[in-house]
């Protein structure tokens, strides 16, 4: 470990508190624009470091509630975020978004200091720079090199270049030429590489990151595009379609706290991770059902079994990595879970979001509305859209708005059934044994031993 635990999550802290603060300050844009990236780099080590620290800070028995804890605050932020910044923005000021950061993240930043003393950690002999020169950089490099390409290529599909296009196919090349480097890379820097082969390629890390990427990525589109179906097509605000996902987010927040407790008490995750990925399939299957006429009882049921579902699988990748590794290990792994929620979710937001517009310019193509601008309906979003629209031509556009927003929710449906299929691979590691290994070569070993030793009795 080059760094100390809490210093890297005080120094995350600190950054977030930072951008925060310049972004309320902003005097212009640019400003905006830099204060958020400052931000957004905090808020990433954030988001690793709060799930390193429990793991850290805990034995492994009691991880899975504090790990779902912590997940379903950050479900709870995502949830009464926009409202809050709504009220903000009508009462007082945009500004105050950022502003009411700077109090919360000194409570936590005190009681860090006050009541974080991780133990057995490795004393660090390196210095500073070579501990920095140590880091991966060229790694980092080329990861984000391959998903700024892959993103350019999937946001040019929304701007009306083709998919057979010389720009798309040349981004979507460079991708992937540029991950295979990647990975030859990581296995050329082996335990020095930004993801170490031999920790993320461990069979239940690896369906773990598998897992969390399907998951995300399946449920990204969901909580992204049905509070455009609630504005669009049930005609509510933008502050109206927030209340409406709150079913969501606080069915999955319990099911999440009941999995943790089952995973306490009984020991193993792969159990929920299955069973759970496989109910949230069902439900975003029912999510295609929506129509323009579809029921308040309907859309809220269908909400509550996806919500179900993923709320009780969509934790247990951060504690299956802990029972099989070392506790040097465990941070590197919880980071290749976060990194693959991110991905999943980045990648299919953009799929989603491409789906989404082509579905609608298709209609365009087609002639299916000719007194229809598509494209200006598009970019004036799903609050305007039944501004933009005539009378007598809206029933139909919302037919056509319905098809291509259930289509982006049919896409999701694969990924949740892979979501399934992945996590049949995580190990069966009770959390209630506090010496995990870190390969399977070693977990058969003690079993070996284990055996000899009955047999001798």
């Amino acid at each position: 470990m080059l760094f100390s635990i809490k210093k890297a999550y005080l120094l995350a802290m600190f950054l977030f508190e930072v951008g925060s603060l310049l972004c309320g300050v902003a005097p212009n844009s640019i400003t905006l624009i830099i204060g958020r990236a400052i931000a957004g780099l905090g808020s990433a080590g954030i988001l690793t470091g709060s799930f390193v620290v429990v793991g850290t800070a805990v034995p492994l028995r009691a991880r899975p509630m504090l790990m779902a804890i912590v997940g379903t605050m950050f479900g709870v932020g995502a949830t009464t975020g926009p409202l809050l910044g709504g009220v903000f923005t009508d009462l007082v000021s945009w500004r105050w978004c950022f502003y009411v950061n700077l109090p919360i993240g000194a409570a936590t930043v005190l009681a860090m200091l006050l009541y974080f003393h991780p133990k057995n950690q490795e004393k660090v002999t390196q210095g500073f720079f070579k501990r920095v020169l140590d880091l991966d950089m060229v790694g980092n490099m080329l990861l984000i090199s391959s998903a700024v390409m892959l993103f350019l290529a999937l946001e040019s599909t929304t701007q009306g270049a083709a998919w057979s296009s010389a720009k798309v196919i040349g981004l979507f090349v460079g991708a992937g030429v540029v991950a295979i480097l990647f990975t030859g890379w990581q296995r050329f820097k082996g335990d020095g590489a930004l993801m170490p082969p031999r920790i993320v390629m461990q069979r239940t890390v690896a369906a773990s990151c598998g897992m969390a990427f399907m998951i995300y990525a399946a449920l990204i589109n969901l909580t992204f595009f049905l509070p455009v179906w609630f504005q669009a097509i049930r005609g509510v605000s933008a502050m109206q379609s927030g209340i409406n996902m709150i079913p969501y987010f606080v069915v999955n927040a319990v099911f999440s706290l009941a999995a943790a407790s089952f995973v306490s008490k009984v020991g193993y995750v792969t159990p929920p991770a299955v069973i759970g990925s496989a109910i949230g399939t069902v439900g975003l299957g029912l999510m295609t059902l929506l129509r323009v006429d579809t029921t308040t009882a309907q859309w809220a049921g269908f909400q509550v079994l996806t919500a179900a579902g993923f709320g009780i699988s969509i934790q247990q990748g951060f504690t299956a990595v802990q029972t099989v590794l070392e506790p040097g290990d465990i941070p590197i792994a919880i980071a290749a879970v976060v990194a693959a929620q991110s991905l999943g979710g980045a990648i299919f937001l953009s799929v989603g979001n491409s789906v989404f517009q082509n579905q609608l310019l298709h209609a365009t193509a087609a002639r299916l509305l000719d007194d229809i601008d598509i494209k200006k309906l598009i970019d004036g979003g799903a609050a305007s859209f039944r501004h933009l629209v005539p009378a007598a031509d809206l029933p139909e556009m919302l037919e056509i708005y319905n098809k291509a927003l259930t289509i982006v929710f049919t896409v999701s449906i694969p990924l949740g059934g892979l979501a399934t299929l992945i996590s049949c691979f995580i190990q069966w590691r009770s959390v209630k044994s506090e010496k995990p290994v870190d390969s399977e070569e070693k977990i058969e070993m003690g079993e070996e031993i284990q055996l000899e030793e009955v047999r001798r009795a």
